[in-house]
C-alpha cells in the first residue's frame, strides 16, 4: 500500500504536462506513486512524452478514444495502490511541499482537501525554455506575476462560508484536491454519465460531504494554474448539459440547488437561449 497516489488526466498539453510532473520530482519517493491517464492524446503527445526524463517511475494508463473527466479520473481511481488520493491537472504546478501538506490534512478526520489555485500565463516558447533550463521550475512561476480573476475571487467570497457544510459542493474542484481512496470508492466515484467539462467534481463532491466527509479549504496549498486557449463555446455546451443532469440527480434539495445556480451565475452569466 502506498501513502497517496496523484492521479493526472492530461489531453495533449504536453507541454504544460512535463513542467508538473518536474517540479513533483523532489516530492516523489517510494511511498507515493504518480498515475496518467492519457484520455485519447494524439500520437504527437504520445511519443513526445517517451523524451520526458523522470527521477521516478510512472504508472502510464493510455485509453485511445477521449472519454472525459470522470471516466478518465476513475481509470486512476481504480489502478490506484494509495490511501490518499491526490488529484493534480495536467496544467497546474505545485508548490513545494505539496504532496505531504496533503497527506498530513488527513490524519485524523474524514476530510476532502481542496488547495488553492493562481492564474499564470506564458508563452508556449517560454514553456518549452523552461523545460530545458537548469533554472527551478518553481523560481521561473513564482517570478510571473498572477493573473486577476474577479469571477473566482467572487467565487472564493462567496462559498467561504459554506466550508463545512452540504452546500461547499459548489466549490469543489478537482485540479488541486485530495480524498481518501476507501470514500471515493464509498460514494462511487465520479459519475462517468457526466461527459465533457463541467460540474464532474461538484457532483462528487455534493455525494461526499451527504457522505459525511468535511470539505476544508487550506490556501497555502498552492498550485500555479498556466492559463491555455480553450473553446469557450464548446465549454458551455458542455457544462449547461451537465449541470441540468445534475440538478435533475439532486432535486429535492432546494438550497443545494439554488446555491449551484448562484455559482453558475457567478461563472458563467445567465444562460443562452440557445440552451
Amino acid at each position: 500500500m502506498k501513502r497517496a497516489s496523484i492521479i493526472i488526466p492530461t489531453k495533449d498539453k504536453l507541454s504544460r504536462l512535463r513542467l508538473v510532473l518536474k517540479a513533483l520530482e523532489p516530492q516523489v519517493n517510494d511511498s507515493i506513486e504518480v498515475i496518467i491517464i492519457f484520455d485519447g492524446c494524439n500520437q504527437k503527445t504520445l511519443e513526445g512524452f517517451k523524451e520526458i526524463q523522470l527521477t521516478y517511475e510512472l504508472i502510464k494508463i493510455v485509453y485511445p478514444q477521449n472519454v472525459g473527466r470522470a471516466k478518465a479520473r476513475n481509470l486512476g481511481i481504480r489502478q490506484a495502490k494509495g490511501d490518499i488520493i491526490i488529484f493534480v491537472d495536467d496544467d497546474r504546478i505545485p508548490c513545494p511541499g505539496f504532496i505531504e501538506m496533503h497527506i498530513r490534512r488527513h490524519q485524523h478526520k474524514r476530510y476532502a482537501v481542496m488547495g488553492e489555485r493562481l492564474d499564470i500565463c506564458f508563452f508556449e516558447e517560454e514553456l518549452d525554455r523552461f523545460y530545458w533550463s537548469e533554472t527551478k521550475i518553481l523560481d521561473m512561476v513564482r517570478d510571473k506575476k498572477g493573473i486577476a480573476n474577479e469571477k473566482y475571487d467572487i467565487l472564493r467570497r462567496l462559498t467561504r462560508p459554506l466550508f463545512g457544510n452540504l452546500l461547499a459542493c459548489v466549490a469543489f474542484c478537482t485540479g488541486n484536491l485530495s480524498v481518501r481512496r476507501e470514500d471515493l470508492l464509498k460514494v462511487g466515484m465520479f459519475d462517468e454519465k457526466i461527459i465533457g467539462w463541467g460540474i464532474e467534481d461538484v457532483d462528487l463532491g455534493y455525494r461526499l460531504i451527504k457522505d459525511g466527509i468535511k470539505l476544508v479549504r487550506d490556501y497555502s496549498l498552492r498550485n500555479y494554474h498556466l492559463v491555455h486557449p480553450v473553446d469557450n463555446k464548446q465549454q458551455k455546451v458542455e457544462y449547461w448539459r451537465n449541470f441540468d443532469y445534475f440538478l435533475n440527480k439532486i432535486k429535492g434539495d432546494r438550497v443545494a440547488i439554488l446555491m449551484a445556480k448562484l455559482t453558475t451565475l457567478v461563472l458563467y452569466g445567465r444562460r443562452p437561449r440557445t440552451f
